[in-house]
């Protein structure tokens, strides 16, 4: 488990992280989310050793990273935004690279060079030189250094950048996979990426967490969707009355009828439908009214 605790830093006067806390659990891929300026490149850079930090502490299985910065840095694996690579390297030339500044021994060095050749799918450009691949063969380039010492700890920023979407299936594959048996913190801008891959998301919002949940309670209220032929000032005097609230018009369709949502107060679609028939209106469709990542992201980190 990699535990971050109070955490914060300032560049001068300007506080970029603000005393944020959360865990990433081992088996449980963690997604970190916030628009441009939120603070998540700043706490993956401090998680990974590459900035100090101004207060708090990040802990990984209960080790100090300030007080055993070279033990985990050995099991630690980061990618950055924009990754780094000695271009004048070919791909097999940096992935050796990669694994003498790590270490291995020669015989696990060409087993786990190999093994990210066939994991990247980089064995057609194994002879290439980096300089003359495309922004998608480098990033996965960088991503293969990033695992060849086969880390604990995984921290991601925005690995899919720059990729195709062939190549997005493959990364997001490969990061499945190594989500089982490792503990991984993943940003990303493609807020589905999140929904698809990760078991949990953070939301980072001018340097403070505004959300850390599991995906799958994402988006879940006890708001419930509705669509029929009463008009919405019935709606408010006949649904209001029964405790419910916030009702809204979506849409109004063809047909005469009226997409709602509302606020059922935990009393749910079988209440909803009961008060509509009670009252002679249709009920063409009732669902829970489930909020997307979108619509989510947007409501917690625009400006006020």
């Amino acid at each position: 488990m990699i535990e971050v605790k109070n955490l914060k830093k300032k560049f001068g006067e300007k506080t970029a992280v603000d005393g944020i806390s959360f865990s990433i659990e081992k088996g449980k891929i963690t997604g970190l989310l916030g628009p441009n300026g939120a603070g998540k490149t700043t706490t993956m850079r401090i998680m990974a050793g590459y900035f100090s930090d101004t207060e708090g502490a990040v802990s990984y299985d209960g080790l100090d990273l300030n007080k055993n910065f070279i033990a985990i840095k050995r099991r630690l694996g980061y990618l950055s935004e924009h990754a780094p690579l000695y271009t004048e390297m070919n791909v097999r030339e940096y992935l050796h690279f990669c694994a003498d500044a790590r270490d291995l021994p020669e015989r696990i060095k060409r087993i786990a060079i190999q093994k990210m050749l066939d994991l990247c799918e980089l064995k057609t450009v194994i002879h290439v030189p980096i300089q003359q691949l495309s922004k998608g063969f480098k990033q996965r380039v960088a991503l293969a250094g990033t695992l060849v010492h086969d880390p604990d700890y995984i921290i991601l920023d925005e690995p899919s950048s720059g990729l195709d979407p062939n190549q997005i299936h493959m990364i997001r594959n490969l990061i499945r996979d190594l989500g089982k048996n490792k503990t991984i913190l993943i940003s990303t801008h493609i807020l589905q990426e999140v929904t698809e891959i990760c078991e949990k998301v953070i939301i980072l919002s001018e340097g403070k967490i505004v959300m850390d949940a599991d995906v799958n309670d994402l988006g879940v209220t006890d708001r419930i969707f509705f669509r029929s032929d009463i008009p919405i000032q019935k709606v408010k005097e006949i649904f209001f009355g029964t405790g419910m609230k916030d009702a809204e018009i979506l849409q109004s369709n063809e047909d005469g009828t009226f997409n709602y949502s509302i606020d059922s107060l935990g009393q749910g679609g079988k209440s909803v439908f009961n008060i509509l028939a009670k009252h002679s209106f249709s009920a063409h469709e009732i669902r829970p009214f489930i909020r997307s990542i979108d619509d989510i992201f947007y409501d917690l980190t625009r400006s006020k």
